[in-house]
């Protein structure tokens, strides 16, 4: 027979030893923050005007009901005041607004580039064409005519050459005024926003340091535990109040308690996200002015008229000549209209 093996005891821990199951795991909470960041970061698909998906942000109606505290956040985000969120997600965001101010950019000068190309054709059109009958109107012994062709010719280019130079120019001018106007005067607001962030994060510091020296104090060691992790690692606490106010769309600190903007501002911390959005979105108006209407661009058709005018004998030319200086209403900049489609279609779903 063989010896009969001698197993271990196995002891069964008390209640007292598993209390550390009652602790929060600081990698845990590590994780939950990171989660956080990686949907502001790359979320595409969630509604940012629904509360649940800005977490810890203080958003709907958590400080009272109706009609003391109006729920206007986070619906009131797709003003392009408070950054006109389309996505959760900065990166989606970013594909979204498909480079707005770029985009601008871009229509402003396919715009110029299309009033000097109509004003140096027509100018080169109208000047050959000239040419060709003052030597016609020489070889009939009629010079008056062949120099009348000519001089309304010299006269018909530079008037449209001048115009279209005008136009751009008062143009670039008038935009780059708006802008400046725009960066300069969102200098304060910058200032204020960065202030009543620090403000949010030394009271959400605070908190944390109160929190856990309270739980001591009262020899709670477990929620002074769990007050320490939460608060330092967790989405609840300081990195989650960091992520709301950079990456995130900002905080709410209050009950809003006028339907309105004034409302809003009064109680509501934008991010970092949210003033660059706001602040992009402004600077896609202000590129978009037009100058005074003094300094209207040269329409096409107008200087198609003043080509086909002097292709007529130079009587009918000298007659024309009003005509050919024509102008009209500067070409419609092309407006962020698929932005808003994507936008509203996104809201629905």
């Amino acid at each position: 027979m063989g010896a009969q093996l001698s197993l271990p005891s196995i002891n069964v821990p008390a209640a007292a030893q598993v209390a550390l199951a009652a602790f929060d795991s600081p990698l845990a909470q590590l994780f939950a923050t990171l989660d956080l960041a990686n949907n502001y970061l790359l979320d595409s698909a969630s509604n940012p005007s629904v509360a649940a998906n800005w977490p810890y942000a203080g958003f709907g109606t958590t400080f009272g009901v109706p009609p003391t505290n109006y729920p206007l956040l986070p619906a009131a985000l797709n003003s392009a005041e408070l950054g006109g969120y389309s996505s959760v997600g900065v990166v989606s965001q970013f594909i979204d607004d498909a480079l707005p101010i770029i985009s601008q950019l871009g229509y402003n000068g396919l715009n110029y580039l299309n009033i000097t190309g109509n004003a140096l054709f027509t100018s080169g059109a109208v000047l050959t064409q000239s040419v060709w009958t003052a030597v016609g109107q020489l070889l009939m012994g009629n010079i008056p005519g062949a120099l009348a062709a000519i001089s309304t010719a010299i006269s018909t280019a530079g008037s449209a050459l001048l115009a279209a130079g005008g136009y751009v120019l008062n143009s670039v001018i008038a935009k780059a005024s708006a802008v400046i106007n725009t960066v300069v005067g969102s200098a304060g607001q910058v200032l204020t926003v960065a202030a009543a962030q620090a403000a949010v994060v030394i009271a959400a510091t605070s908190a944390v340091v109160t929190n856990t020296v309270a739980a001591l104090g009262s020899g709670d060691i477990e929620g002074a535990w769990n007050a320490a992790v939460d608060g330092l690692l967790g989405p609840s606490g300081i990195p989650g109040t960091l992520l709301n106010l950079s990456i995130g769309a900002g905080i709410q600190t209050g009950a809003i308690v006028t339907p309105d903007a004034a409302g809003i501002a009064a109680v509501f911390v934008p991010s970092t996200r949210t003033v660059l959005q706001a602040l992009g979105n402004a600077i896609v108006t202000d590129l978009q002015v037009s100058p005074a209407a003094a300094a209207a661009a040269p329409s096409a058709a107008a200087a198609r008229s003043a080509a086909a005018t002097e292709a007529a004998p130079a009587a009918e030319a000298a007659a024309g000549d009003s005509s050919a200086a024509a102008t009209g209403s500067a070409p419609a900049e092309k407006p962020a209209a698929h932005r808003a489609a994507r936008k509203a279609a996104k809201a629905a779903g």
